[in-house]
């Protein structure tokens, strides 16, 4: 760990294809009958590395193509013999890191490996002697998960942050890993006589609290934590059991009627507008322009409120928060106790977003696409319901210290998921399993189910 941070303060950016400062020396060294394939592997390896080094420097939508050529040391033509455009590159590079990751997972986990990791992608070495039990073979995996974001930082930023502004086709190939991890941790959970038959999106919602922590820590340049963070996060969850009994849909929810981007001034309408457009086109491909046309106002007005379309997202975000603290809190402080109001919380938040499903777009999904300002500027403004998690400190004042964190981020994937998947008419039957993953840790499955099931109306006892 100490070299990899001295190589970054010497200006290299540490990659799975070397050193961004050795990529050029990795050349191979000209001479007749060198096999063509091994020429082109070595280009694109240098490649990979030159954009996993950029995209740590840069970002990805700042990175250009020169930038590739000047740090990999492969010349602009042969680039385009390898690739059509930045964004090619960008895929294959995220691609390959996907399968070592996979590969090493699985090694760790101490499954039949069905794939092998791509050529010149070094591997860490695979932990041998704990084969035994589900427990240790699955804490093996987990660990695996924090030892190579520690190991390549950049690599591990490239795909849990700047794949998004990346466009679908990255945002796909990131989904499927997190699929793949998911359906592994299924196996495991399955060995385990007091987790096995765990809903399957519990197991979403623990992946993705896992990948959520970790790009928290990658956004503030503070991944080397993460090691330190595994035995509190893995007590977490494994406090968690399934549902001793199934989890009811939300009962009947209002009707919403359309969105309206109608609103009190012509801030509020320019930000209603703006998450419009940014729902249908996605936030790379927003224009103000489009804005503008939606809103029906003129530049000059636009511009009066907001510097441009990055300016106008943080306001976006600013207020579509704001607005969701004013519909759970008053929910959650009219309850009769704190599990009723947890659940009264969530059926408020996601009765919500159902209602303003551009706004639910913008804050769950497109944000990640925005950046990570925009992701931080989420967690300011909603730091307000952390109370709705806090106050579980009172019932339990053993239960991890990270469970907050955590629940939190379970509850942005799992609504970022149903988005995803089902639309924002899904989100109120989300209420229930957000309840439950939420109380587990401080009142047990048992109590933890039964207030997830009473829909927060309930008397305390």
């Amino acid at each position: 760990m100490h070299e990899i941070v001295t190589r970054v303060r010497r200006g290299m950016v540490a990659t799975p294809w070397g050193d961004s400062g050795s990529l050029r020396e990795r050349r191979l060294p000209p001479g007749p009958g060198r096999p063509r394939e091994q020429v082109l592997a070595n280009q694109r390896q240098r490649l990979f590395g030159a954009m996993v080094a950029s995209v740590s420097k840069r970002g990805y939508i700042a990175t250009t193509v020169n930038d590739l050529v000047e740090i990999s040391g492969v010349s602009s033509r042969t680039f385009y013999d390898l690739f059509p455009d930045k964004k090619a590159c960008f895929l294959a590079t995220l691609e390959a890191m996907i399968e070592a990751a996979a590969a090493y997972a699985l090694q760790t986990a101490g499954e039949e490996l069905e794939t092998t990791a791509p050529a010149g992608v070094p591997l860490p070495p695979v932990p041998t002697g704990l084969a035994g039990s589900w427990e240790q073979r699955a804490r093996l995996g987990f660990d695996a998960f924090a030892e190579m974001i520690a190991l390549q930082p950049a690599a591990a930023r490239l795909a849990f942050v700047e794949a998004y502004p990346a466009g679908p086709e990255a945002i796909a190939l990131v989904e499927n890993a997190a699929a793949g991890f998911e359906w592994l941790a299924r196996q495991m959970l399955e060995q385990s006589p007091e987790r096995a038959g765990m809903p399957a999106e519990m197991v979403t919602a623990h992946v993705g609290a896992q990948q959520e922590i970790a790009r928290t820590r990658l956004r503030r340049g503070e991944e080397a934590e993460l090691p330190g963070l595994l035995d509190e996060l893995w007590d977490l969850l494994l406090s968690y059991r399934p549902p001793p009994e199934p989890l009811r849909l939300a009962g009947r929810t209002p009707r919403f009627g359309p969105e309206t981007i109608d609103a009190h001034d012509h801030a509020e309408r320019a930000l209603r507008a703006f998450a419009v457009v940014v729902a249908e086109e996605g936030y790379v491909d927003t224009t103000v322009e489009a804005v503008l046309k939606r809103a029906q106002m003129s530049a000059t007005t636009f511009y009066a409120h907001f510097a441009g379309k990055d300016d106008a997202m943080l306001a976006a975000i600013d207020s579509a928060c704001s607005q969701i603290v004013a519909a759970v809190l008053p929910a959650f402080r009219r309850a009769p106790d704190w599990p009723r109001g947890v659940r009264a919380g969530y059926g408020a938040l996601c009765n919500f977003l159902a209602s303003r499903p551009a706004m639910a777009q913008l804050i769950a999904v497109e944000i990640y696409a925005a950046g990570p300002v925009a992701i931080e500027r989420r967690s300011q403004t909603l730091q307000p319901l952390e109370k709705l998690i806090g106050e579980g400190f009172q019932h339990e004042p053993t239960a991890p210290a990270l469970a907050t964190e955590a629940i939190a981020g379970a509850t942005f994937t799992l609504i970022y998921k149903r988005l995803r998947s089902s639309g924002p008419s899904s989100l109120p039957n989300l209420a229930p399993l957000l309840t439950y993953i939420t109380l587990s840790p401080f009142l047990g499955a048992e109590e933890a189910c039964r207030v997830a099931n009473d829909g927060g109306r309930g008397r305390p006892t």
